[in-house]
């Protein structure tokens, strides 16, 4: 449902209608370097990024037929004047830590005199500010209401701002389009089955913007995409974008057995990775079922060790069976395990430092994404926080060193230098390259699992001679990379599987271990800053 907008909202007079044949630009601004993008690592590949923004995408397929789509995204290329110029209007989509991009391609569309839109999370976690910097905002999910959107800007009845509020059924959405991607700058592709999940986690705003209720695709119609993306002559990485893939575990398990029959059909042309919850592990038939359509590894919303913070957040899922067994049982299933980290819950003593050091060592997990906690707009973390007046408005998240945008109730301070040695620790290259190995050993591969088609040989040679040389030569932790580099060269160049994903840890060092340094500087300049404004380390009572 799209609510009549208010008077002081309504239609936009300075532009007049743009008729049918609209000439659309979409814009996904470059994400900043984060501890997530993998930018160090994608230095070395041929590929520019690791993946698409399949939002965007979406929403290109929403658009007529009449209208003209282009879509720029910049961490693959420039945005120009030209590119704006061209279009009539300017849509951005971005998430919180595409902030300043986005602002200044709004900026520059309204400059060169062009209509601008912008939807997306950010836009629906913040539309009050969007309000502020683009002609038309977009709250919520478009699917099923946008090509009311389309007529209004068509009509020049476009209104100020969309607040939908109804959750689309999904089985109707199209196929993303793709075809408007330069595909092979890309490391992996994005598809997704399903929105929402049922769980109640306080500082999570996938509940807020998609619900609780998890609404699944069939499973012909990511069969449909995958035929897209194989038309394209895309035979990489598949990443199935679910921020929790088993929200209908009965739907996924459905899916991971017709994904097996497609993947046998086309002789297993590409490999899965996907997001779930620790409770993966309980669900043995869906495990397996994944194995054999060829998923390798799957990202868990670890969080933390403590069950005094889990229970704080009504992370619950998380313990109903202990996280490390959990990992242990994913590994000899036959999906790699990497996970999230969170520190900064009111339940955290200066001892859980060590603690997330020890658990990340014992399970072996060499990307163990560490985070401060954050309340998220909308969220109910963020509405408790206001509620006690803990929220620094000012506070935003701008990267990995930002600390949490409310008083925590550990000294600022403290907790800062507790992130940092958390880091260091677990990124110091050896502690790095051993966790690695021990992921391999502990990861027992399937005889169905086979790697994505590789480069050519000459592809190959490149990127092994750039590791060898920025890694090996270059790097201050040569040391590491090549007692690391030997053992899996002589213990797995027969395992296709593992020698892909020990490939894949070694040229991953190259963004984990320098990134870790620049953010571990970046938070003595944090430490600094709340040691001046000591009203910002204690939390109010």
């Amino acid at each position: 449902m799209i609510p009549e907008s208010s008077p002081q909202l309504g239609t936009c007079p300075t532009y007049p209608p743009l008729g049918k044949e609209i000439k659309a630009l979409l814009v996904w601004p470059k994400i900043p370097t984060s501890f997530w993008t993998f930018s160090g690592m994608v230095d070395l590949l041929s590929e520019k990024v690791v993946m698409p923004p399949l939002g965007l995408l979406t929403v290109a397929a929403l658009c007529p037929a009449e209208w003209t789509v282009r879509l720029i995204d910049q961490a693959v290329e420039d945005l120009t004047d030209d590119d704006i110029l061209w279009a009539d209007v300017v849509m951005v989509g971005a998430m919180a830590v595409q902030k300043v991009g986005l602002q200044e391609a709004l900026a520059r569309a309204r400059r060169l005199g062009r209509r601008t839109m912008v939807g997306g999370p950010y836009a629906s976690g913040e539309p009050q500010e969007m309000l502020e910097i683009a002609d038309h905002v977009v709250v919520g999910e478009p699917d099923e209401v946008f090509h009311a959107i389309a007529k209004d800007l068509e009509n020049g009845t476009a209104k100020r701002l969309y607040e939908i509020t109804d959750k689309p059924d999904v089985t109707k959405t199209p196929i993303a389009r793709f075809d408007l991607l330069k595909i092979d700058s890309y490391a992996s592709m994005s598809i997704q089955f399903s929105r929402g999940c049922p769980f109640q986690c306080e500082f999570c705003d996938i509940i807020v913007l998609y619900g609780r209720k998890p609404r699944t695709k069939l499973p012909e119609q990511l069969l449909a995409e995958l035929d897209k993306l194989l038309s394209l002559g895309w035979k990489k990485q598949v990443f199935i974008v679910d921020d929790n893939f088993i929200g209908n575990h009965a739907r996924a398990l459905e899916l991971a057995r017709e994904l097996e029959k497609w993947q046998q059909a086309h002789e297993f042309p590409v490999m899965f990775y996907t997001e779930a919850s620790t409770d993966l592990a309980r669900k043995q038939a869906l495990v397996e079922a994944m194995v054999r359509a060829n998923f390798f590894y799957v990202f868990l919303g670890i969080e933390s060790p403590s069950k005094e913070s889990l229970a704080e957040v009504k992370k619950f899922q998380n313990l109903a069976m202990d996280p490390a067994s959990c990992i242990e049982l994913l590994h000899r299933s036959g999906l790699w395990v990497t996970g999230g980290f969170i520190v900064g819950f009111d339940s955290d003593t200066e001892e859980i430092f060590e603690q997330q050091i020890r658990f990340i060592e014992r399970t072996a997990i060499p990307w163990a994404l560490l985070n401060f906690l954050r309340a998220l707009p909308r969220t109910a973390l963020h509405d408790r926080m206001k509620k006690e007046g803990r929220l620094i408005e000012s506070r935003v998240m701008s990267s990995d060193s930002t600390p949490p945008n409310f008083r925590t109730t550990m000294d600022s301070a403290v907790l800062l230098r507790g992130f940092q040695k958390t880091l260091a620790s677990i990124y110091d290259p050896e502690q790095f390259y051993a966790r690695a190995w021990r992921s391999l050993q502990s990861w027992q591969t399937k005889k169905c699992q086979r790697p994505c088609r590789q480069p050519a040989f000459g592809q190959i040679l490149r990127i092994l001679l750039r590791s060898i040389w920025h890694q090996g030569f270059r790097g201050s932790y040569r040391k590491a990379y090549w007692k690391f580099f030997l053992k899996i060269f002589v213990r797995y160049s027969l395992n296709r599987p593992k020698l892909w994903m020990a490939a894949t840890l070694l040229i991953s060092g190259h963004h984990f271990i320098p990134y870790t340094s620049e953010v571990v500087r970046k938070i003595d300049g944090e430490i600094q800053k709340v040691e001046t404004a000591p009203e910002l380390v204690v939390a109010n009572a």
